[in-house]
């Protein structure tokens, strides 16, 4: 978490956890990193119908893989050119082929900032909500834009004097994410447009660890013929956080608060989601680290008469622990419990407990 802006321009969130990456080529500047990891991860009842392993209720085993790539390679004596690219697979996908998970290309201009291009989060993610997303699989419920990876995204970030800065603006683009659109279908949407905003201040360490505070504003604009159920217009995201520590070694706290307001071409339809994450973290220097907090998702329809779905929330706990047993190898057990969801909420899996237990090799 004591990362910057800049450090994820550069890297990417999903090289950040590639610490034991291999350096295939380096010379004068110029280098190639690989990176990636092999799981295979246990679920119970629910836990596998949710992570697509099957859609019966049942125990499942479900393997996945990542491979990564890291480029970098100087232009001037200021000036660096880098790229991401980032594949996932898993033993439940209809085709052989990888999915794209990261792919963008960028210049780092140091203490100038950095720009990149291609598919990735929006800095509403990047700079805030991303620091509640701290599990594995049962996490996440109180924010929206974590599966939010986009194509034909633009991003400059800047970094220094313990302040972080990003702004990103989106291309028009077919099918893409868009966490909270309950009225289309998977998710899913044709965006024309969208533009985000993060700024952030973290301190120097106080105690255990740095206090960072951040605040975020994101919005999209979605084509006309966005889905054949009902027209999504637009949506506005306000996002904050505020943390304390690091993830890594000692105490964590942080708590979250996410909204996205929805405008449909039909106001009757409006509504809005909105979410709470709190996190109450410890890693050990022997490598084993508990996480657990509270996780709160708001359905909030501004016309409950016409809405398919009832003004209702999801109240979960997240468990879970984790120990790292060399710095390529872990194992995990985490459990997702249902404090009080409505039955009627939009996902009804939700009401239901779950766990699962999990090996992962990282290379």
């Amino acid at each position: 978490m004591k990362k910057s802006l800049l450090a994820l321009a550069v890297a990417s969130i999903a090289a950040a956890s590639a610490a034991s990456a291999a350096t295939v080529y380096d010379k004068d500047g110029t280098s190639m990193e690989v990176y990636g990891r092999v799981q295979a991860v246990a679920y119970s009842t629910h836990g596998s119908e949710a992570m697509g392993s099957n859609s019966y209720y049942d125990n499942s085993i479900q393997t996945s893989g990542r491979l990564g790539l890291n480029l970098r390679t100087p232009l001037t004596d200021n000036i660096a050119a880098f790229a991401n690219a980032e594949w996932d697979v898993a033993d439940n996908d209809t085709t052989d082929s990888f999915d794209a998970r990261y792919l963008f290309v960028g210049a780092d201009f140091g203490k100038f900032g950095a720009l990149q291009a291609g598919r990735f989060e929006d800095a509403v993610y990047q700079g805030v909500t991303s620091y509640t997303d701290v599990y594995e699989d049962w996490g996440c419920y109180g924010q929206l834009g974590d599966g939010d990876k986009r194509d034909g995204m633009i991003m400059y970030s800047w970094s220094g004097y313990g302040f972080d800065f990003a702004a990103t603006y989106g291309t028009a683009k077919d099918a893409q994410s868009v966490e909270g659109a309950w009225y289309s279908e998977e998710e899913a949407l044709d965006i024309d447009n969208s533009y985000s905003v993060a700024v952030g201040y973290s301190s120097p360490d106080v105690l255990f660890g740095p206090i960072s505070v951040r605040l975020g504003f994101g919005s999209a604009h979605f084509q006309d013929d966005a889905t054949a159920d009902l027209t999504y217009d637009r949506y506005n995201q306000y996002a904050a956080v505020l943390s304390w520590g690091s993830v890594d070694v000692g105490p964590y706290i942080a708590a979250m608060y996410n909204i996205r307001d929805f405008s449909m071409e039909n106001s009757d339809f409006d509504y809005k989601v909105q979410g709470v994450e709190a996190v109450l973290a410890y890693g050990f220097e022997c490598g084993v680290s508990i996480r657990t907090g509270y996780q709160w998702l708001n359905n909030d329809p501004d016309n409950e008469q016409v809405s398919r779905y009832k003004n209702s929330d999801a109240h979960i706990i997240p468990v879970y622990v984790n120990y790292d047993v060399s710095p390529n190898f872990n194992v995990w057990a985490e459990a997702r419990f249902d404090a009080g969801t409505d039955d009627d909420f939009v996902y009804e899996t939700l009401t239901e407990n779950t766990y699962s237990v999990g090996a992962r090799y990282t290379f």
